[in-house]
């Protein structure tokens, strides 16, 4: 059962790449962030959210086609430490300790 509520963190790595991203993109980013907030205080995901669990407490989220976001599930903090196409979540899972830090 999830806590009833979770602590919400950004990466300065997530911040530099939403930043990269034109106003779009930021706003389709928005939606998914409060989509997975949603997600995970109901167990309710929206069609297209596609979680998926990539490694123990490690999960990603569609953007779109193209961006996902890679996150952090602890017991009570959500830390969105990856946005980006799947290359770069594969490059950010590779050095996953600095980015969590």
């Amino acid at each position: 059962m999830p806590p009833d509520r979770y602590l919400y963190r950004r990466t300065n790595r997530f911040l530099k790449s939403y930043k990269h991203y034109g106003p779009e993109i930021q706003k389709r980013v928005d939606e998914t962030l409060e989509s997975i907030h949603k997600y995970l205080e109901t167990g309710k995901a929206v069609y297209g959210l596609r979680v998926k669990c990539l490694r123990g407490e490690i999960y990603e989220s569609r953007v779109n086609i193209h961006i996902r976001i890679a996150y952090y599930k602890g017991k009570d903090i959500i830390k969105f430490f990856c946005l980006g196409k799947h290359d770069d979540i594969q490059t950010c899972l590779k050095n996953l300790k600095q980015l969590l830090l």
